[in-house]
């Protein structure tokens, strides 16, 4: 790998702001599949491109990996299973309802779950200030799927797809706290092992959907959507991610989670002229402040 090369695949800075870049397009592509493909056969065509490719690339290293991944193997169906599918599954269902501004604002609580799930499971410490950051950054959220009205609030009738996506972010806050127990192996045939695992769930869903008589084959611009979804938001930007928390850890990582909503935001405006409200720009604010305190939060318990 040549030395520029080398020093960004090194620098956490770098790797998880493009992988949160691809992750941000990936909510345009997921808008625009709507009535293009059907939101099963899309997530599963998907893993399966994205899993195929790295056979191709690395299919003595995976084979020499296999008594590593026997050993874990409900840690890998897991990660595979919930994080890489069931974050593809809600989030491909909450596109059918909200908009990409929505799914990308949303995504800004995944670094406060992945704090509450540490907390938890892990019995992470953390500071009052990052309880206060915390709170800030779901109260954003909660203005968000709310659309700015305390009515709904008070009545509880959120938009389905904003709900969908909270669930989405909760699969995904998971998947990133248990990268956290890894397998000592590169983050590229990781990936592959839980690609492997997200095709077996997804073809569940794919028969699920055929059943139901919802299956919508792709067209030109569906398959053309496939390869995006595949190469970019499944394929490099996970391979970045998991770099990103080797280099960086969970926690740090987790916090970069919250550029998708400003970069989606940006994507939205600019590519699918979706319109910007004033709450949208507020629980924004809410959002990306919420975190910045919990990271003050994190250095002050640190030091």
């Amino acid at each position: 790998m040549p030395a520029f090369l080398l020093h960004l695949w090194n620098t956490p800075h770098v790797v998880l702001t493009l992988a949160t870049m691809m992750w941000a397009a990936h909510t345009i592509a997921a808008r625009i599949s709507v009535n293009e493909i059907s939101p099963m056969l899309l997530m599963e065509l998907r893993w399966i491109l994205c899993l195929l490719v790295l056979i191709v690339f690395c299919r003595k290293q995976l084979i020499s990996q296999l008594p590593a991944v026997k050993e874990r193997l409900g840690w890998v169906f897991l990660m595979g299973a919930f994080g890489m599918a069931g974050f593809t599954v809600f989030f491909i269902l909450a596109a059918q309802h909200t908009t990409a501004v929505n799914l990308g604002i949303t995504q800004g609580s995944i670094p406060a779950f992945v704090m509450l799930i540490g907390l938890v499971v892990l019995r992470t410490k953390i500071s009052l200030l990052q309880i206060c950051g915390l709170a800030l950054s779901l109260a954003g959220v909660v203005l968000l799927v709310s659309g700015g009205s305390f009515s709904v609030i008070k009545s509880v009738q959120f938009n389905v797809g904003d709900l969908l996506m909270l669930v989405a972010c909760l699969c995904y806050a998971g998947y990133t706290v248990g990268l956290s127990r890894r397998i000592v192996m590169s983050p590229v045939l990781m990936l592959a092992f839980f690609s492997a695992a997200a095709v077996v769930t997804l073809t569940i869903s794919t028969a699920i959907e055929y059943a139901q008589g919802s299956l919508v084959m792709p067209g030109l611009k569906g398959w053309l959507i496939v390869i995006y979804c595949a190469i970019f938001p499944s394929l490099l930007a996970q391979v970045l991610f998991m770099r990103g928390v080797e280099l960086a850890g969970s926690n740090r990582a987790g916090l970069y989670v919250n550029l998708v909503p400003v970069f989606a935001a940006l994507f939205a405006v600019i590519i699918l002229g979706e319109v910007m409200h004033f709450y949208h720009i507020l629980s924004l604010a809410f959002v990306l402040g919420g975190i910045y305190m919990a990271e003050r939060g994190k250095k002050a318990l640190v030091q």
